[in-house]
């Protein structure tokens, strides 16, 4: 008895950390450190830098939920996290959350000063920014908190000493997430709006209409495919032929699937394009690691 709760226990603070939503964030942060270090990539300093990311998103989820408790307890969707259902108190879960901060801007701050930097800019942006000051406030609050999803890129990339991408595209790379964000989150806002607006969360689905929302979104993901087409026209972002045949393919189905679900609106159709918009940015960051490799010694 006394081992099953031991585990239930390791596994209650394990997903207040919201590890679903890490992965990709883990994933974007070790691909930029790649793209940065090249063939010179060393295999210690991305798992210090994949864990560091790991650790510091999981800090910045795990307060995000201790400021989100009563709303997540008002969701059907977040009702049976561990703060709401009382398997973590409150106080505990802020504590543990600081704590794994302190680990990321260690082992972050081992790499480089730039790197531990921009772990905390991260941090607050999604803790502060986002979870505490705006996502009850404003519907702009998912906007304002993408910044947060820029800074793994710019943890790698400062961790690498002599960096094969310039700055130039290793920002390019951040704001890329940047873009992807809103088409992403609304669309699964559409599929949850009642919860949302049962909770008061102004998200864009609950502020104006479903078919405003899918207009919206189809807006936003033009102008991300527009933004990833950057690299065709600016070459001394670093990018290659590789990288340009990728986010054609990408841009072409992300384009597509917003038009079919502009045709016909609706929660089922904008959770097939929250779906299918994840593998976007998993495909379009290989297609730029796989580029820089092939075109760099």
């Amino acid at each position: 008895m006394q081992t099953s709760t031991t585990q239930q226990r390791i596994r209650d603070y394990y997903d207040v950390t919201k590890p679903n939503v890490i992965s990709l964030l883990v994933f974007t942060g070790a691909a930029a450190y790649i793209a940065s270090a090249g063939w010179h990539t060393n295999i210690l300093s991305l798992v210090i830098v994949s864990g560091s990311i790991w650790l510091g998103s999981a800090a910045a989820n795990t307060v995000g939920s201790y400021f989100d408790r009563d709303i997540d307890a008002i969701m059907t969707r977040t009702k049976n996290r561990p703060i709401p259902t009382g398997r973590i108190s409150p106080a505990n879960a802020f504590r543990y959350g600081f704590v794994l901060l302190a680990l990321s801007l260690a082992f972050s701050y081992y790499l480089s000063p730039l790197s531990a930097l921009s772990m905390l800019i991260g941090f607050l942006d999604y803790a502060l920014v986002y979870s505490y000051l705006l996502k009850r406030r404003s519907w702009l609050n998912i906007i304002l908190g993408g910044f947060s999803g820029v800074m793994p890129i710019l943890v790698a990339y400062f961790a690498v000493k002599n960096p094969v991408l310039p700055l130039a595209g290793a920002l390019f790379m951040g704001f890329l997430v940047f873009f992807w964000i809103p088409e992403h989150i609304w669309s699964l806002s559409i599929r949850f709006r009642q919860q949302y607006s049962d909770a008061k969360i102004p998200m864009l689905p609950v502020v104006v209409t479903e078919r405003s929302s899918v207009r919206i979104i189809a807006i936003t993901t033009i102008i991300m495919i527009a933004y990833s087409f950057i690299p065709i026209f600016v070459r001394s972002l670093g990018f290659h032929a590789i990288y340009d045949g990728t986010v054609i393919v990408l841009g072409g189905l992300m384009l597509a699937i917003n038009v079919w679900l502009l045709r016909g609106p609706s929660s089922d159709r904008a959770w097939t394009v929250f779906k299918i918009s994840s593998p976007y940015l998993f495909f379009a960051f290989i297609g730029i690691v796989a580029d820089i490799l092939i075109y760099t010694h």
